[in-house]
């Protein structure tokens, strides 16, 4: 189950997206469970929407992890470029970082 949570202060709102949802890959034999990034919509001065904080997708079947952070454009949503995320794929058993990720969601 998936449910929202509204904050809004100022210039923006932001929606805090809570709970877990899941996919099958019955080909595969693997089921992921995945938390989504929260939503900040920018009302002024510069209008806009993005993806902010972190989501984990996770694969019991094949033992990894991975946490994704969603960066926040720069002051007031003017400077910066948008969909920037980092973040580490780990093995969940040995608690081990097999790669980091860099990079645009969004491109």
């Amino acid at each position: 189950m998936v449910t929202c949570h509204e904050h809004a202060s100022g210039n923006k709102m932001e929606a805090e997206v809570c709970g877990v949802s899941t996919l099958w890959l019955d080909s595969h034999n693997e089921v992921y469970t995945y938390t989504f990034p929260n939503v900040l919509v920018r009302f002024f001065p510069a209008p806009g929407c993005e993806h902010v904080s972190t989501s984990t997708i996770k694969c019991a079947a094949s033992g990894l992890e991975a946490t994704i952070a969603f960066k926040r454009k720069g002051c007031f949503g003017l400077k910066g470029s948008g969909g920037q995320v980092t973040g580490q794929v780990k093995d969940m058993n040995t608690n081990v970082v097999m790669c980091e990720i860099s990079g645009a969601w969004n491109r």
